[in-house]
């Protein structure tokens, strides 16, 4: 489907705030573009596993262009995106109509969240928690906001990862705050004066905050992989029965998002509860 509003307005925002260019703009363009599909593979099945998707409440915790929002919204969920920034959002707006999708989009702080407690089903949080350097808030917010038995699924970068997944340079997640930044301008990943906004944890600095706030890990990224669709059988799944060296290959691809990139935390509100029919409003 072409998104022609959409990809226009994406361009015209990252002109005006790289005036000059920015060697990975087109990987940003790119990147709006194809949420929603990367949604629909990655995010969705996860939440599939706990919750029929029609009629659940879904909140995209710093949705930015809503993608993801619009894919939930496009399942049947009661969709909800939340970011701070008013100009991403009213690109997710434009999304939605192209789409045809109905979500709620709201203006506000990640750490101070307005919607009653208990309000949502399922919580996603995708490449948020690294911009927000008081980040513990907003997994308090996560955990008063999401009902008891509902999930939460959290990615982001860390510090082991091999390659930093903002500016693609190697070694740049090993560096303290200052010289990844530093590390970004001078190979021209960062514009001049640009601030430096991604604060990378450790995983088990991660782990520990979610359990310190209240959160059950239900999966680790590096030690169970994410599993494809009931019925495909990929290359990799053909491939396992041949003997040692494809298992060591089945093996770089479960450590491949650790090494490389991002990783995605599954992570439960402990509890139960019967459903309700409320869906969360503003407080």
């Amino acid at each position: 489907m072409a998104y022609q509003r959409f990809e226009a307005g994406v361009r015209a925002w990252l002109g005006e705030a790289c005036r000059r260019g920015h060697p990975l703009s087109s990987y940003w363009v790119r990147d709006h573009l194809e949420r929603v599909d990367f949604a629909r593979r990655f995010r969705l099945p996860l939440a599939q596993e706990f919750f029929g998707l029609r009629g659940a409440r879904v909140l995209d915790l710093g949705c930015g262009t809503a993608g993801t929002t619009v894919a939930f919204a496009l399942a049947g969920a009661r969709a909800v995106g939340l970011d701070l920034s008013s100009r991403k959002l009213s690109l997710g707006a434009v999304r939605a109509e192209e789409d045809r999708a109905t979500p709620h989009l709201v203006q506000g702080d990640a750490r101070a969240l307005p919607f009653c407690a208990d309000a949502f089903d399922v919580c996603v949080c995708d490449a948020v928690i690294e911009h927000v350097q008081e980040y513990p808030a907003l997994l308090a917010e996560m955990h008063r906001t999401l009902r008891p038995a509902g999930i939460a699924i959290v990615s982001l970068p860390h510090r082991l990862a091999l390659r930093e997944a903002h500016t693609g340079l190697l070694f740049a997640s090993w560096l303290s705050h200052r010289w990844a930044g530093a590390y970004a301008a001078l190979r021209h990943r960062r514009m001049p004066g640009e601030p430096w906004d991604v604060w990378l944890e450790l995983p088990w600095t991660l782990r520990r905050r979610f359990r310190e706030c209240g959160f059950l890990e239900i999966r680790s990224p590096w030690r169970q992989p994410r599993r494809p669709p009931a019925g495909s059988r990929g290359l990799r799944e053909r491939l396992a029965r041949i003997g040692p060296l494809v298992r060591l290959v089945r093996w770089g691809f479960r450590w491949r998002g650790f090494l490389f990139g991002t990783v995605t935390f599954l992570l439960t509100k402990p509890g139960t509860q019967a459903g309700s029919d409320a869906v969360g409003g503003h407080t």
